[in-house]
């Protein structure tokens, strides 16, 4: 098992508003920063609803290559996107875990459809809560104005 040591453009698509990237094979480190140097560009030039990372095709993951796609998605996330890892096989996870890696901050999910169902509903929920932070501001401004016209009325 070769990793390639060249920095590789990488096909990503989307789906149900999202930016999906499989990733089908072992990767250098060159390799994974030009991946995430893409995503980020990506995000940059056609904004998406969320960011799936499927690292379905990667057998082997060290702390270096955990490093660069943890802090792929929390750069994501910084862009104001979620995103979701997916694709871990058992031995990546094992790996990751015996490693003692830092995984709290990331969010996972088995399949590409799990990731996408996630993604769905965070948006959802994003969507209520700033649904429900307008109605809030709404009754504010209401309360406000009310309280204007009663004190010029007396």
């Amino acid at each position: 098992m070769s990793r390639s040591t060249q920095p590789h453009r990488i096909t990503m698509h989307e789906t149900q508003g999202c930016l999906v990237v499989p990733i089908q094979e072992e990767l250098s480190q060159g390799a994974a920063q030009s991946i995430q140097q893409q995503i980020l560009n990506r995000i940059h030039t056609k904004p998406v609803r969320g960011v799936v990372i499927d690292l379905a095709g990667v057998q082997i993951i060290d702390s270096v290559l955990w490093t660069i796609f943890s802090n792929t998605t929390r750069m994501i996330e910084v862009m104001g996107v979620p995103s979701v890892l997916t694709g871990l096989n058992p031995g990546a996870v094992a790996s990751i875990i015996d490693l003692k890696l830092d995984c709290d901050a990331v969010v996972t999910a088995m399949h590409l459809e799990d990731a996408l169902q996630i993604l769905t509903q965070t948006l959802h929920v994003a969507t209520e809560a700033d649904s429900e932070a307008g109605e809030q501001l709404d009754a504010d401004a209401i309360s406000t104005i009310t309280t204007a016209s009663t004190s010029l009325a007396t």
